[in-house]
């Protein structure tokens, strides 16, 4: 059984910890300083979620967004979970395609230590999701 019963499932935790980043002390900081559009689309649910940081400001964009993103990176909800608990190794899942990254690849690494602060975050915040989902 997947971790997301449904789109909304994950809209709700996925989407909601973007929401949470905007707000946590060290991931906010990072984004701030970044000027990225990434978009992460879910494969076996037909959803994304576009992160939007320009300019100081962040916006987090669930389902259609009209901004292009500079990086796309389409996997299917039960790897975006254990991506966001750090349980996936990237390079790995990049080269079985489990994870297809799109767009140049300094864009790609300039999320890195945004990627690795939120990680460290993430798993608090699943535990703490209060959508059915399974185990």
């Amino acid at each position: 059984m997947p971790v997301f019963e449904s789109t909304e499932n994950l809209y709700r935790c996925i989407g909601g910890f973007f929401e949470l980043m905007s707000n946590h002390p060290r991931t906010r900081k990072l984004l701030q300083t970044t000027e990225l559009t990434v978009r992460f689309v879910f494969t076996d649910l037909e959803a994304s979620i576009t992160l939007v940081a320009r300019s100081g400001e962040q916006s987090v964009h669930c389902g259609d967004c009209h901004e292009l993103p500079d990086v796309q990176l389409s996997m299917s909800g039960d790897v975006a979970h254990r991506f966001w608990m750090g349980e996936v190794n990237v390079m790995s899942a990049i080269i079985t395609r489990q994870i297809v990254a799109e767009g140049p690849l300094d864009k790609i690494m300039e999320l890195k230590p945004l990627i690795k602060a939120a990680m460290e975050i993430y798993p608090r915040h699943f535990e703490a999701y209060d959508s059915p989902v399974s185990s």
